[in-house]
């Protein structure tokens, strides 16, 4: 029995990166800017009975991104109706299962699981990861697909002969990453088929890289939907996709590229952080590892190398960088530290799980504070609760058989959860559920028309949590009054001063940091919470007189 259950022990990395990332996944915390146009989308594709065609919340098409993320919607709305949860369930189990995936890509590729332990670890412990894992946009499911493409293509290249899923994998993947985020995909997929003809250690012959099947396969699924879209919407579509995937985002300034590269390389060790200062900590050690390595090794390493060396060029040649640009190589970069760290002689383990477990430590005695001199929220409470019982278990060494990078691991996961639970009181009610509190409280009926002037994250706020049920119609900057007289108006100060609004009246919408008590706090605090609450976004509704 013992036996037994030491053989799936695996399962506890996925289920500890769902119970460390829940507090962010699950609700709006932080609604992320870029979720309103795949949210929104979704639900006029729902509308419309159209589920090929995404659209923008003014009906227009949006042909910016393939199809993938958008079916995601589709599927967790219809099972689970449309909620704040039903909008991330499916990203935050992605991510749950990129960590199940690196943990049998590693066991399967080193036949070591000590390093696929640590490995698995490593990426569930990456902010990058855990930041998309709670966010409804292509990136964890482009990282998914990708690793599964990546793994296929170790496989091939380091085995003899490879079992033919690994085909399937290394072609399918690929497909489907192409089908969530485009040519970025498409780049990573030849990057590999190249390596594995070209590198100096495990060479493959192009026969037997092919895989027919796969491939044709693979090229039907990545094409499919583009062909669908090319028939029904001729070069409107094909023009709008590539401006987007080409067109708008690649820069040609010489200056901005090296500003671009330089930030991404800032922007990976700053993600990597502590694993890349332990992994290089011993940089003769780590020559001499690689260089008396075998060459199944070597050309593994060289292939995460060229994966690092392609997302950098990618995010160095685009007019404006963004830290997700990364992702892709986060889970084969994990799979380097856990060799290094379990392979060579490291130093800085013992220092970072120092760090890690004061900053954890910090944040839960600030939690207890609050609990007791500002507000005893439910959740800070269970989230605080849970903190102490986890880094108590991790600190007094209850799990004996994890090494000192995992409880590392843990303890990063750890901070992060435990900073999520104490923003919950600061940050909610999110301002979408204040303002559908609200609107509801002034509706007179049912088929209220809600204009929604500003920022369109607002609208699509308003939907999900009114569960779709509002008819909200977004303005963004058109500054025109309905003519019909049954609805409300929902506007920030920035737009009061547009809008005619003398024969409405004004009433509180949602507030930024409505639920911190200036008066609880310290008086030498008192001036910076008050002030804090004063510049935060206000929103208002205003209803016909």
């Amino acid at each position: 029995m013992q036996n037994r259950l030491k053989k799936y022990t695996w399962v506890i990395i996925p289920l500890l990166f769902l119970l460390y990332s829940a507090p962010s996944a699950l609700d709006y915390v932080f609604h992320f800017p870029d979720e309103k146009y795949y949210t929104d989308a979704v639900l006029q594709m729902m509308d419309k009975e159209d589920y090929f065609t995404p659209y923008k919340a003014d009906g227009s098409h949006r042909f910016l991104k393939p199809i993938v993320t958008y079916w995601t919607l589709i599927g967790s709305y219809k099972v689970l109706g449309v909620s704040k949860f039903s909008s991330r369930v499916l990203f935050w189990l992605a991510g749950a299962l990129l960590v199940f995936l690196v943990y049998f890509m590693a066991k399967s590729l080193l036949k070591d699981k000590r390093t696929a332990f640590l490995a698995a670890f490593i990426t569930a412990a990456n902010p990058l990861v855990l930041m998309s894992s709670s966010r409804s946009i292509p990136d964890i499911l482009l990282v998914l697909f990708l690793t599964l493409s990546g793994w296929g293509f170790l496989e091939i290249m380091l085995a003899e002969k490879p079992a033919k899923k690994f085909y399937w994998m290394a072609y399918l993947g690929a497909a489907f990453a192409f089908e969530t985020k485009g040519l970025p995909a498409a780049a990573f997929a030849g990057i590999s088929f190249l390596y594995l003809l070209f590198n100096p250690w495990r060479r493959k012959k192009l026969r037997e890289i092919l895989h027919p099947g796969a491939i044709f396969l693979a090229v039907l699924v990545a094409l499919s939907w583009f062909v669908i879209m090319y028939i029904e919407h001729g070069s409107e579509y094909l023009n709008s996709f590539l401006a987007d995937q080409v067109g708008e985002r690649v820069s040609s300034k010489f200056l901005q590229v090296f500003t671009n590269g330089f930030l991404g390389i800032i922007n990976l060790i700053a993600f990597t952080f502590p694993w890349i200062i332990i992994a290089f900590s011993r940089p003769k050690k780590l020559k001499a590892f690689i260089l008396s390595s075998d060459p199944q090794t070597k050309a593994l390493i060289g292939m995460i190398a060229i994966w690092v060396v392609m997302v950098l060029l990618m995010s160095a040649a685009v007019f404006k960088f963004y830290d997700r640009y990364l992702l892709p190589v986060i889970p084969l970069v994990s799979l380097f530290f856990a060799i290094i760290m379990n392979q060579t002689e490291t130093r800085g383990t013992k220092t970072a799980l120092r760090i890690f477990q004061g900053l954890v430590f910090l944040i839960l005695f600030i939690n207890i504070l609050y609990i007791v001199f500002i507000l005893p929220d439910k959740i800070l409470i269970l989230g605080t609760v849970a903190g102490i019982i986890l880094s108590r278990l991790w600190v007094l060494g209850k799990f004996e058989t994890f090494t000192k990078e995992i409880i590392l691991a843990n303890f990063i996961l750890l901070l992060y959860f435990s900073v999520h639970v104490l923003l919950y009181p600061l940050l909610m009610p999110n301002p979408g559920e204040q303002l559908v509190k609200n609107i509801r409280a002034n509706q007179e009926s049912g088929n209220v028309q809600i204009y929604v002037y500003g920022n369109i994250r607002a609208a699509s706020n308003i939907r999900i949590h009114s569960h779709h049920e509002m008819n909200v119609v977004t303005m963004d900057t058109i500054y025109t009054l309905p003519e019909n007289t049954n609805h409300l108006l929902v506007f920030s100060p920035k737009e009061e001063s547009f809008l005619d609004l003398k024969n409405y009246e004004i009433r509180p919408g949602s507030e930024e940091w409505s639920r911190v008590p200036v008066e609880k706090f310290p008086g030498f605090m008192q001036p910076t919470v008050r002030n804090l609450k004063e510049s935060g976004t206000k929103y208002f509704i205003a209803k016909p007189k």
